[in-house]
């Protein structure tokens, strides 16, 4: 079970690799606002996390808001000004557009998905 978690979280980093390449090569940068903060809880009594909500207008005048992928609104406070990266076929795959965002969008899931794929292997290996 923990090998196919940790291949889950390879492939969602993965995935999150290929968006924010096709982002920086194909997106457009504008500026957007963070518009609230929404609260998601996992499990049954597991700890809130935080994700900011952050409307931006396209370079076609319409309005799109979105989630923010990570978790975490430390430095982005509600009417906060943020920057933003849409595709223009796509402005439902927008990004906030900070280096401390997009890192922690592509390192959490390859750093979890290589520890439980680690477990995973060594309790196929070892039998346990």
């Amino acid at each position: 079970m923990a090998l196919l978690a940790g291949l889950t979280l390879l492939g969602f980093g993965t995935h999150e690799v290929m968006v924010q390449h096709r982002l920086r090569r194909e997106g457009v940068r504008v500026g957007g606002r963070v518009v609230h903060h929404n609260m998601s809880r996992s499990g049954h009594r597991g700890s809130p996390s935080y994700f900011a909500v952050v409307e931006f207008v396209d370079a076609e005048g319409r309005r799109h808001a979105f989630r923010s992928s990570s978790s975490g609104v430390e430095g982005l406070p509600v009417g906060g000004h943020v920057p933003v990266r849409y595709l223009p076929d796509a402005p439902t795959a927008a990004r906030i557009d900070l280096s401390r965002r997009r890192t922690a969008d592509i390192l959490l899931p390859f750093m979890g998905g290589g520890l439980f794929t680690f477990f995973g292997i060594w309790m196929l290996v070892t039998g346990r």
